[in-house]
């Protein structure tokens, strides 16, 4: 995979991750779990406090 094609991938994750909904709606463990895998696959930094990781420096900025 290229740098650019990883860089695409990485945007579309956090896109998606962004717009996914509240946590009513989902199931909370299993999403973590598959965040930490994400990340890990993506090479996504976690948070410096730890708790969670940083998809958000991927996402696409939008206007308002």
């Amino acid at each position: 995979m290229t740098k650019k094609e990883l860089n695409e991938l990485r945007k579309a994750v956090a896109n998606y991750m962004y717009s996914e909904g509240c946590d009513c709606c989902r199931d909370t463990p299993k999403h973590e779990i598959d965040t930490k895998r994400l990340a890990e696959l993506l090479g996504v930094p976690m948070y410096e406090d730890g708790s969670g990781y940083d998809f958000f420096q991927f996402r696409e900025e939008r206007a308002a």
